[in-house]
């Protein structure tokens, strides 16, 4: 019988609430206990009652009185990092048999034991500044020394992506670890049939969208295509995901602004799920960050989908797809054209290259791997 490992896991919000990440957190705890690991969980999330107090102050003063585009947040303070530390020891002294100090999180690491500090996460909150292509605001400095620090200190640090250990290595310069593979957060719990889902997917007129309001952009861009399309073929629909219709200013008769779906809420999972399997292409052309967890769960599910070619998924997919389009340029109404009106062999080709490319990007086989990679680097023996 394999040993069993005891984990005390650190997570931004409570990982026993399906919502919290985009399921990331709940979904690496359960699997962690389904392998027969014990998995002892940590909030390490703001205060919320100081958070909401420090963020309305904050907006008020610099965005609404002195009309800054942005403005000091809760969660990069002294304050914050105070109370999450006394968190972390009280947990440390009420959970002495964990073998791991897990944080999926690269904003702390354990300094009150003696047990490694492994990190997990996406980007620092260093590599998303400069992504944005600017310089750290004087009120950013102090916690990005303190996560300079935490990368630093802490015996191993994995990234979701490769495009991100790149940057993370040369950042940090120390090894960060990729496992050459991701993982799809689905909780779909009901019957899938990639043929029968074919099928009836050929048949949809229906585009659809996942995007937060940080997205706005790129709906708005995908809504002008939309309606191009639309000129042609009157029966076309086009569903949006995580934004309303008051959020895009919208009110086309084939336009469904669905808001954000809960996971957690099974009536909004379930259509979720449902808008997912009936829609012929997913698009999204945001060109920095684009959806890459939505994008990959509409692949595992055999939908097709077009996307800009942003560094981190051309880094694990290649340049060219056969599950889709990169979007170039102002060529968005015609590739979803291309996928919309394709014969029955070509749009079955897409939809099986999309299920095929990330079938094996199950929690199951991503946390095995995340195991072998502990044995490996000697952060556990066996």
């Amino acid at each position: 019988m394999k040993p069993t490992l005891e984990f005390l896991l650190f997570t931004c919000g409570d990982s026993n609430d399906i919502s919290t990440w985009s399921n990331v957190p709940y979904l690496f705890a359960k699997t962690l206990e389904k392998k027969g690991h014990k998995v002892n969980r940590v909030d390490i999330s703001p205060n919320k009652y100081l958070n909401r107090l420090f963020n309305t102050l904050s907006y008020t003063i610099f965005k609404r009185i002195l009309k800054l585009q942005a403005c000091p947040e809760f969660h990069r303070t002294w304050l914050h990092r105070f109370i999450i530390y006394r968190r972390i020891k009280k947990a440390t002294k009420q959970y002495p048999n964990s073998h791991i100090n897990l944080f999926l999180s690269y904003a702390f690491y354990n300094k009150y034991s003696n047990k490694p500090s492994v990190l997990w996460c996406d980007w620092t909150d260093r590599i998303v500044i400069q992504r944005l292509g600017r310089t750290p605001k004087f009120y950013e400095i102090a916690s990005l020394q303190h996560e300079d620090n935490v990368m630093k200190q802490a015996d191993k640090v994995y990234t979701m992506f490769p495009v991100c250990k790149e940057q993370m290595q040369a950042l940090y310069n120390r090894d960060i670890i990729h496992l050459k593979r991701n993982v799809v957060n689905t909780i779909y719990s009901g019957e899938f049939n990639i043929n029968q889902c074919i099928s009836e997917r050929f048949l949809s007129k229906k585009i659809v969208f996942v995007g937060v309001n940080r997205y706005l952009n790129a709906a708005k861009e995908l809504i002008h295509a939309f309606r191009q399309l639309k000129k042609e073929d009157k029966k076309l629909e086009l569903h949006i995901i995580g934004m309303t219709a008051d959020e895009l200013s919208v009110c086309d008769d084939n336009i469904f602004c669905h808001g954000y779906l809960r996971k957690n809420i099974k009536a909004q999972r379930d259509k979720y799920y449902h808008i997912l399997h009936n829609c012929k292409v997913f698009v999204n052309p945001a060109r920095q960050w684009g959806g890459y967890s939505s994008s990959i769960e509409a692949l595992y599910y055999g939908c097709p989908i077009i996307v800009a070619p942003y560094h981190d998924f051309v880094k694990e997919f290649g340049k060219e797809i056969s599950f889709g389009y990169y979007l170039e340029n102002d060529n968005l109404a015609s590739h979803i054209a291309n996928v919309l009106y394709s014969n029955k062999e070509e749009y079955y080709q897409l939809c099986m290259s999309a299920h095929s490319r990330v079938a094996d990007y199950t929690w199951d086989n991503y946390i095995e791997e995340f195991i072998k990679s502990l044995k490996k680097e000697g952060v556990i023996l066996g």
